[in-house]
């Protein structure tokens, strides 16, 4: 991993065999965020991805093995149950430019990883949401 930041932005490189989620997580703690917009793109492999069944209040899960081009990254770090937390969303293709997305628990880096994360002042707290089952933004400004 390397990064480097100016202005309100961190511009990381992540490295052949590291993890996305848990590199950015590395950063955020470094920088000390409390909030944060994250955008990237690279080459994954063997990522595990959720699509969240709000029926059942739970995540379907799916692990692809092989090596895939990230075309896009998406993503936030805040603040949950006072830790930072990352939260992605990834869409990615195949040999044949067969396209997948989902909600990104993890994956390594296969060749390259090129990530912005917009750094803010304010602090974004999740709580959680008994209607949904899930931990959500809280807004509420102290």
């Amino acid at each position: 991993m390397n990064h480097i930041t100016y202005d309100n932005k961190i511009m990381l490189r992540v490295d052949r065999g590291e993890y996305i989620n848990k590199t950015i997580l590395d950063v955020a703690n470094f920088y000390n965020l409390k909030f944060g917009w994250i955008n990237g793109l690279g080459a994954i492999m063997d990522p595990e991805l959720g699509y969240y069944d709000l029926e059942n209040k739970e995540y379907i899960k799916k692990k692809m093995t092989g090596e895939f081009e990230l075309t896009s990254f998406v993503g936030n770090i805040t603040l949950k149950d006072g830790n930072l937390f990352v939260h992605s969303h990834i869409t990615f293709s195949d040999i044949n430019f067969n396209a997948y997305g989902g909600h990104l628990f993890d994956c390594k880096i296969a060749v390259a990883g090129e990530f912005i994360i917009f750094k803010s002042p304010i602090e974004i707290d999740r709580i959680y949401d008994d209607e949904v089952g899930l931990y959500t933004w809280s807004c509420d400004i102290d």
